[in-house]
């Protein structure tokens, strides 16, 4: 099946989350944007947020740093589905209405594209399919995706409206995890990996900001801190390697890390 989201404008290996911390006042919308133009000049080009973080927040951040960049050569992903109050709703008209607010904080016409955030099964269905084509068809959204992390994505693949899918991607992943996603990619949907540094150490240390805090606190939510295998560098090159996922997410808020981030990309993408 022809992968349509190859040869997309501005897509690149590793992708920058613009999430968590950033959408809080935990850091500056300054660090922020400072962080989101050192990786758009290291070579990353792909950039996601999302209206549920911080209100909306994430995007407005997000939409203040493409401001100094070509839009012809990054690739701005955002989602719908989790509204900006956390609340769910996939009804045709809110991922419109969502989408409309989306892009009014990005200030864009359109984005690359859209990502149903955590949609259910039973809320994969035809009419969600046909608003995003519907979308598509007016210019808005150029790729649709769903990030979903069970058995939701057989739903998705079955569908078939979907570009891409966003999906836990790590080397602790469990068989019929890894079966999902390469159903996923036979089928010639891409795959944007996500916590892609679960069993890898971090190098841990005491917190030296409330950022920090905020990591840590999802790493033990997530069980990353539990038995690292390798490093986080040997973790990122290993999930850029396996060739499982098409492009990697990454997010920070220490611009060492972001740097290392980009060595690595670096190491595994000459032409970057």
């Amino acid at each position: 099946m022809t992968k349509t989201w190859q040869g997309a404008s501005g897509l690149s290996r590793i992708a920058f989350g613009v999430a968590g911390p950033h959408a809080t006042p935990l850091i500056s919308p300054r660090t922020s944007q400072n962080l989101i133009m050192q990786a758009f000049q290291g070579g990353i080009t792909t950039f996601d947020t999302g209206p549920a973080y911080g209100a909306g927040e994430a995007e407005r951040r997000l939409g203040m740093a493409i401001k100094q960049m070509p839009r012809d050569q990054v690739f701005i992903s955002t989602k719908a589905g989790i509204l900006e109050n956390k609340t769910r709703d996939f009804s045709a008209s809110s991922i419109t209405a969502s989408l409309d607010r989306s892009l009014g904080r990005l200030g864009c016409d359109y984005v690359d594209a859209l990502f149903m955030h955590g949609p259910g099964g039973k809320e994969l269905n035809d009419d969600l399919a046909a608003v995003l084509q519907q979308e598509k068809e007016r210019g808005r959204i150029r790729l649709v995706g769903m990030a979903g992390r069970g058995s939701e994505i057989e739903t998705a693949i079955d569908l078939g409206a979907f570009d891409f899918l966003m999906a836990p991607c790590h080397g602790a992943l469990s068989a019929v995890e890894r079966q999902r996603l390469e159903r996923a990619k036979s089928q010639g949907v891409g795959i944007v990996g996500i916590e892609v540094l679960k069993g890898a150490s971090t190098g841990l240390r005491l917190p030296r900001s409330a950022a920090d805090l905020w990591y840590g606190a999802r790493a033990l939510r997530q069980g990353m801190f539990a038995k690292p295998e390798r490093s986080a560098k040997e973790a990122l090159r290993h999930a850029l390697d396996t060739g499982l996922a098409d492009v990697v997410m990454i997010s920070t808020t220490r611009s060492a890390h972001l740097q290392e981030a980009l060595g690595v990309l670096d190491e595994t993408d000459p032409n970057t």
